[in-house]
């Protein structure tokens, strides 16, 4: 009977962890020491690494076992082919190995490197080729990650994506470059004036690239052109990712409030993109493995099982006689609330939520939608006790009501 009772509550608890929806934090060792950057082989293994620290998990994050905390350097980004098979990359030339899953690791060879150099991102293709980016260059090796040696280009490169050995792009300093033949030569194109923060292709012709002035482009040519889809100059991008050519995540810092971090999502190949709800923390990497599971690395590791979750639902689509914003309920609330919303004909919409002095607190719906009723969920489990304003903007129509967060 004893059995049976421990057994029946192990279920309820992980069917308790399994059906939090949208981001939430996962319980990570050192989480106060940060981490950089996580990435996961299948649904239940993934590794997490920071400031000399390399964590893993076996049951989708549940539980992080510490593999290694003698890096004595800080670790950007991780990547593994198999559960044995690994690579990472860091500060000062960092480029290791690992065999074993991540308890041992072995330095990678590059004379031309220096400790001057920071290396952001790896990203193998196979067990032999593999590219490391970073820091005014990129690297190549093809035995595996045992020697490096530095590409040629002109570009002053920060991040990149390889779709295969040969086809590859870079972004830097207000340009992207690439190459197919595996980094010998590149073209570059410079289409505009910021820092661009990382690149992501779903084929060789479809791809996006973020700027750190709030700015993503799309190329349909592979990368012969790029149009903006989107600018917002109080954004800094920094990291991006597609799971198909319609969905999509973009991360970033906001300049105002300072420190302030997001993550927006896009189910319309980047048309339209829609700011979802996270804990009050900061973050530096995005991971998704499917359009459903994903992790975000930063002060501490989030897990989302539902695509993070826009917060918004149709509920009738009987076209409203005149566009309306009700009052959200509960109100007061603690910590989340419900925002219903009408509009009378298709198009843009945005429900922003500002505090006492003006400043936008948080997007909770950005795309366009067809006329109907609808209703946003605001978790207001960051924010302090005040009050709180929403607004709804669409087709000329504007307007905002008050709210309360009593805590």
């Amino acid at each position: 009977m004893k059995k049976l009772s421990f057994l029946v509550l192990a279920i309820l608890m992980s069917t308790i962890s399994y059906s939090q929806t949208g981001w939430y934090v996962q319980s990570v060792p050192f989480s106060g020491s940060g981490y950089n950057a996580v990435f996961f082989l299948n649904d239940n293994t993934g590794w997490a690494a920071g400031n000399n620290i390399v964590i893993k998990t076996t049951n989708q994050g549940l539980n992080w076992t510490l593999l290694t905390n003698n890096f004595s350097i800080s670790v950007t980004d991780i990547q593994f082919l198999n559960e044995l098979t690994g690579w990472a990359v860091g500060s000062s030339a960092l480029i290791r190995k690992t065999t074993n899953g991540g308890v041992n690791w072995f330095i990678g060879y590059c004379p031309e490197c220096s400790n001057a150099d920071d290396f952001l991102q790896v990203q193998f293709l196979n067990e032999n080729t593999g590219y490391a980016f970073g820091d005014q260059r990129i690297c190549k090796t093809t035995n595996s990650g045992l020697n490096w040696t530095p590409l040629t280009n002109n570009l002053i490169v920060y991040r990149g994506f390889f779709f295969d050995v040969n086809t590859g792009w870079i972004v830097g300093l207000g340009a992207s470059a690439k190459t197919t033949n595996g980094g010998v030569n590149w073209s570059q194109n410079q289409f505009t004036n910021n820092w661009t923060s990382s690149v992501h292709f779903r084929d060789y012709n479809t791809g996006w690239i973020t700027s750190r002035a709030g700015e993503i482009f799309k190329s349909t040519n592979g990368g012969n052109n790029w149009n903006l889809q989107y600018r917002d100059s109080n954004r800094v991008f920094t990291g991006l990712t597609f799971t198909s050519n319609d969905t999509g995540w973009a991360i970033g810092e906001k300049i105002n409030p300072a420190n302030r971090c997001f993550i927006m999502k896009t189910i319309n190949a980047g048309q339209t993109w829609s700011e979802q709800q996270i804990p009050d923390t900061y973050f530096l990497d995005i991971f998704m493995r499917n359009s459903l599971d994903g992790w975000i690395a930063g002060s501490s590791v989030l897990h989302t099982s539902d695509g993070g979750s826009v917060g918004i639902n149709q509920i009738s689509t009987q076209v409203p006689s005149a566009y309306s914003l009700n009052q959200n309920y509960p109100n007061p609330f603690n910590p989340s609330t419900n925002v219903k919303f009408s509009i009378v004909k298709a198009g843009d919409v945005k429900v922003i939520v500002y505090d006492i002095m003006g400043r936008e607190v948080q997007t909770l719906v950005n795309e366009s939608l067809k006329p109907g009723t609808y209703e946003a969920a605001f978790d207001g489990s960051a924010l302090n006790s005040g009050v709180y304003f929403y607004k709804l903007i669409t087709n000329g129509f504007t307007e905002t009501k008050r709210m309360i967060l009593i805590k």
